[in-house]
């Protein structure tokens, strides 16, 4: 029978959300596959709070595994989940955040999906839950907004958000997250090196995961820093299959061009209701990261 391992990394700080997401894992609906949950703890040293957590809801029929992983960056910490799936002969090994939880279904969407198209991953969406509260400006916003694609359509990477990745296809062709990434963008630098080397990448639009937005991302700080690191890291997403010639280009068209929708679409995104000026804001952010990029050969050391 196929056997998926959940990971779930986790550096300890956000224990509510953490929670969370075992509770929702722990009540997944599968068919004709196990599972088993791995909290992968991403610290110097194990956290108390978390080995407790792990020990409330472990059972006999809720496995959870814990591993530490000392050296921190995120790239380090899921490098150690796909070794740990390969390590314990999983088939299959499934991320998701522990600031989300996934509706009940979602592994089996994942899995259905992979079974019927041989897939080599699968991914879904991420549904951002605002608090009552929140402004429409950050509602609206697209960088909170998931991706959206066709039903069982192939795309060319997945973020780590929510995916289910085939252990035996990535351990073969030595596909693993590149640990220089540390400031973030290790998860689409490996799906575009993987979907480069013969792999089948499908989105799956009903396995769905949550995200709740906290207070202390919905600022213009915040949305000006993560839009910024988007665009940094493009150059090292981008050599990751292209070479330096056309990544050079690839980057300073992409800067000019986010640059320019900036101004372009302003009036639209402060006027229109369902708009948002923060597009603009992003856009011009991102614009400015590629730039960065560029000069620094993709080297940003703050992950937000």
């Amino acid at each position: 029978m196929r056997n998926v391992l959940v990971t779930c990394l986790s550096v300890g700080s956000r224990m509510n959300s953490l929670e969370e997401c075992i509770s929702k894992v722990k009540s997944l609906e599968v068919n004709n596959f196990t599972f088993e949950l791995l909290i992968l703890e991403n610290s110097i040293t194990a956290s108390t709070e978390i080995q407790n957590l792990i020990g409330k809801y472990r059972s006999n029929d809720f496995i959870i595994n814990h591993c530490l992983e000392s050296r921190l960056g995120i790239p380090f910490a899921r490098n150690a989940a796909l070794k740990y799936a390969v390590d314990n002969n999983f088939s299959f090994l499934a991320f998701i955040d522990d600031d989300a939880y996934p509706e009940k279904f979602w592994l089996n969407h994942l899995m259905s999906t992979q079974k019927s198209y041989n897939a080599n991953a699968v991914t879904g969406p991420q549904i951002p839950i605002f608090p009552q509260t929140a402004n429409n400006s950050f509602k609206f916003a697209s960088i909170f907004s998931e991706r959206k694609f066709a039903h069982n359509k192939t795309i060319s990477w997945a973020a780590t958000n929510n995916v289910l990745m085939d252990v035996k296809f990535f351990n073969n062709n030595n596909l693993f997250f590149n640990e220089q990434l540390t400031e973030g963008g290790e998860d689409k630098n490996l799906f575009l090196r993987a979907t480069k080397q013969g792999a089948t990448l499908y989105w799956d639009a009903n396995a769905l995961v949550y995200e709740n937005v906290v207070d202390s991302r919905m600022t213009v700080t915040w949305v000006m820093d993560r839009s910024f690191r988007h665009g940094a890291t493009g150059y090292a997403i981008e050599s990751s299959t292209k070479s330096k010639i056309y990544t050079f280009l690839t980057c300073l068209f992409k800067g000019n061009a986010y640059i320019l929708k900036s101004f372009i679409w302003l009036p639209v995104n402060i006027i229109n209701p369902k708009k948002s000026f923060l597009d603009s804001i992003c856009d011009f952010f991102h614009g400015l990261g590629f730039f960065y990029g560029l000069w620094s050969k993709g080297r940003f050391k703050k992950y937000i």
